[in-house]
């Protein structure tokens, strides 16, 4: 009787065994299953990534090329295999060049720029004159700046290198951006370090064109005339400004102020920024470049 009784024990244990192993078996291959899904998909969309990737390249060829106006057609292509690209060309001029503005010790333009994002007047004067310490060849700091014995101790901002600022990005850990990016997350889009100073009044913002000198109203008309019937930017019907004083004249400039008003603008001149989007079911690929379209000469290049 004791035997059996064992005999059924070991075999209910050896069930039990069994089962357990059976369930560990089906988790390992559920889990190895998942892995692979996980692993199929992340390549899927490396695939797509670096299809979209080529797509970019191919638009970015089309847009560095100085012989195709903004309008060609082939700044917007959708291929019978699914993939797309979308090219935009703009003056990098149409950016306010911070090292130009800082040379010239001009900082009206900074000022009523910050201004108009809703910076207060003390915040103003700290960024302006932090922005001027940066770059200065002295060690002596302005009256709302710092220069670099102000700012030791204080990780948060960078310490003045007296140079010009070799990239935008340089800019944002300046005493006082931090209040910039606060009001104005995509302030990056309004400035340059490239160009002759002078503003590109075919590409401006209207924030520049306001921070430059236009007032409200005149700013918006310049982009009214510069956008055509449809009042859309980079469409055919826009019209090419080929007299800077004919767009003062539209924009309705007192013509005995239109030429002070105007001394900081100019008409499209090079470097250009090329961005280039490819599109592959859903996935985007965004390349960036400053360059002579002239030349073919790039200055930057980012890809994301």
């Amino acid at each position: 009787m004791t035997a059996h009784l064992d005999l059924r024990l070991s075999r209910g244990a050896a069930l039990l065994i069994t089962l357990w192993c059976v369930a560990i078996v089906a988790i390992v291959v559920v889990t190895l299953a998942r892995v692979v899904d996980a692993d199929v998909d992340t390549e899927k969309v490396r695939a797509k990534r670096f299809e979209a990737r080529e797509f970019a390249l191919s638009g970015m060829a089309h847009g560095m090329n100085p012989k195709l106006e903004r309008d060609s057609e082939f700044f917007n292509q959708t291929l019978p295999s699914g993939g797309e690209w979308h090219v935009r060309i703009v003056g990098e001029a149409s950016r306010i060049n911070i090292n130009t503005v800082l040379a010239d010790r001009d900082s009206h333009i900074l000022e009523r720029l910050f201004r108009l994002w809703g910076l207060s007047d003390e915040e103003v004067r700290i960024v302006t004159d932090s922005l001027g310490d940066w770059v200065d060849r002295d060690g002596l700091a302005r009256l709302n700046g710092a220069e670099r014995e102000q700012l030791l101790g204080q990780d948060q901002y960078s310490l003045p290198e007296n140079r010009n600022f070799r990239s935008v990005n340089e800019m944002s850990r300046v005493r006082g951006m931090d209040a910039v990016a606060r009001v104005k997350p995509d302030w990056k889009d309004f400035f340059t370090v490239y160009g002759n100073g002078k503003i590109d009044i075919q590409d401006a913002s209207a924030d520049v064109l306001e921070a430059a000198g236009l007032t409200a109203t005149q700013a918006e008309a310049v982009l009214e005339i510069r956008n055509g019937g449809d009042r859309l930017p980079g469409t055919p019907d826009d019209p090419t400004i080929k007299d800077i004083s004919w767009i003062a004249e539209a924009a309705g400039i007192d013509p005995e102020r239109a030429a002070t008003m105007l001394q900081n603008f100019q008409l499209t001149s090079e470097p250009t920024r090329v961005e280039s989007v490819g599109i592959l079911g859903g996935t985007r690929y965004r390349i960036t470049s400053v360059l002579d379209r002239k030349q073919g000469t790039p200055f930057s290049w980012e890809e994301e």
